[in-house]
């Protein structure tokens, strides 16, 4: 598919396929690919139950969770749990069919640039994309979901403000951006490619447009950042790096960023475990390098206008990201829920290298080919590496729901939870279950009275 959206001797462009079309083959993908009904509550999720069970609603809302501070995510996420209860599958197919809608906003961002197959192909490629079961199977980063969500929405709505402004999408804008910060704080610096995408990617700078857009974001970060520090405080700022606010970040900073911005999302496009084989390291970084140099090249000022901003939407967020993170680990950069944000840049720089590669090839059919063959292996790296993390998946669940039965008897069990079987269930990274908290917990879910 990826070939024939180019006709390199010219003709006219294909018919477009209806929008409800798209959307339904993009809501059916990620849950053929990533539902599985056996899954349990594990690790983060955790984290958010215990905050449910023993804070009163209101404290739960509005209490920071790490340096996060979400309470949109948070009110969303309360009634899913009271919804689905012990029923972890119900939310995992959320995520599934919330990771179609992402994909179909971003087919329609793609749509406002380039023809309808590649745009339906780059869509279809991030929507089986191994890296989002890191969201899909687990349900506390629903969060991660609603913020690209949100943020795409808002993107679309500054396109349309750069083509015909209006008093409406800017209030539109402003909505879906305040709301993407508050299911997640990761696009927080993000948003401004929003007004950068006004400044870079208009053929006429329109500083009126600009300004408006940036006023709107500028108040919309002022407000998140004074209830920020009211109710999370300086204190969760610096709770997962401690010396966050002690000195100025060295190379290990720097490092991080470029990993995480760059080099992360292009590996993702060839297999979906952090754990990458050789050959996915020296595929990503070869079509990272390919990608830039045939822009660079061969690109027309709109095309290098758009990967410009394509890098910036990668890279803003993970200054801050990066900044709460460098001093755990390098390896914290090619966590995969961050790529669900940053799988979007690194696609738009490989849609934009292609049409400029595909309209030189030599005929139309060599560039279906090529395409069809560099899909095949993509799509064959994010499956092969599939079954990695769903085997891991599996026996996380597995210990947890053991746990979340055991802590929750009254009596001694003739098999007890083992200390290295619970260690996996409650890492030191995150708070420890006791029976108590099980307890409460159990009558969340289930409504089960406490044992007397």
């Amino acid at each position: 598919m990826m070939g024939a959206i180019i006709q390199p001797g010219g003709g006219a462009k294909p018919a477009p396929w209806h929008p409800i079309l798209v959307l339904l083959a993009l809501l059916a993908l990620p849950v053929m690919v990533f539902w599985r009904p056996g899954f349990f509550y594990i690790i983060d999720d955790w984290t958010a139950l215990i905050q449910m069970a023993e804070l009163p609603f209101g404290q739960y809302l509005l209490a920071p969770d790490g340096e996060q501070w979400f309470p949109f995510f948070h009110l969303l996420y309360y009634g899913l749990v009271k919804v689905a209860g012990e029923q972890y599958s119900i939310l995992v197919l959320i995520n599934c069919l919330g990771t179609g809608v992402n994909a179909f906003l971003l087919y329609s961002f793609c749509r406002r640039h380039w023809e309808p197959g590649l745009a339906l192909t780059l869509s279809l490629l991030y929507a089986v994309s191994a890296a989002h079961h890191a969201i899909t199977w687990n349900a506390f980063y629903f969060g991660y979901l609603l913020s690209l969500g949100f943020f795409l929405g808002a993107l679309l709505i500054t396109d349309r403000y750069l083509h015909a402004p209006s008093g409406g999408k800017l209030w539109g804008l402003g909505v879906c951006a305040a709301l993407s910060i508050l299911s997640h704080n990761y696009p927080l610096l993000g948003l401004m490619a929003l007004p950068l995408y006004i400044l870079i990617i208009g053929e006429r700078v329109s500083w009126r447009a600009f300004w408006a857009v940036a006023g709107v974001i500028g108040l919309v970060c002022v407000l998140f950042v004074l209830g920020y520090f009211r109710f999370a405080g300086l204190n969760a700022a610096a709770s997962r790096n401690f010396q966050v606010f002690a000195g100025l970040p060295g190379p290990a900073y720097f490092l991080h960023l470029l990993f995480g911005a760059l080099v992360s999302p292009f590996l993702y496009l060839f297999w979906g475990h952090f754990h990458f084989p050789i050959p996915a390291y020296i595929a990503g970084v070869a079509l990272l390098t390919a990608c830039l140099a045939a822009i660079w090249f061969w690109g027309e000022r709109a095309d290098k206008r758009l990967a410009l901003w394509a890098l910036s939407v990668n890279f803003l967020p993970f200054f801050l990201v990066s900044l709460t993170r460098y001093q755990r680990s390098v390896n914290q950069a090619f966590v995969a829920r961050y790529d669900i944000f940053t799988l979007i840049g690194a696609l738009l720089i490989v849609g934009t290298a292609w049409r400029l590669l595909a309209a030189r090839m030599p005929s139309r059919r060599f560039a279906q080919a090529l395409g069809g063959v560099i899909l095949t292996v993509m799509v064959a790296g994010q499956l092969l590496s599939l079954p990695i993390w769903s085997a891991q998946y599996r026996e996380m669940s597995r210990l947890a729901r053991k746990c979340y039965v055991e802590l929750n008897r009254g009596t001694l069990v003739s098999q007890p939870l083992t200390t290295e079987e619970y260690g996996k269930f409650c890492p030191d990274a995150h708070p420890s279950i006791t029976p108590g908290q099980a307890r409460a917990i159990r009558r969340l879910l289930a409504g089960v009275p406490e044992n007397p």
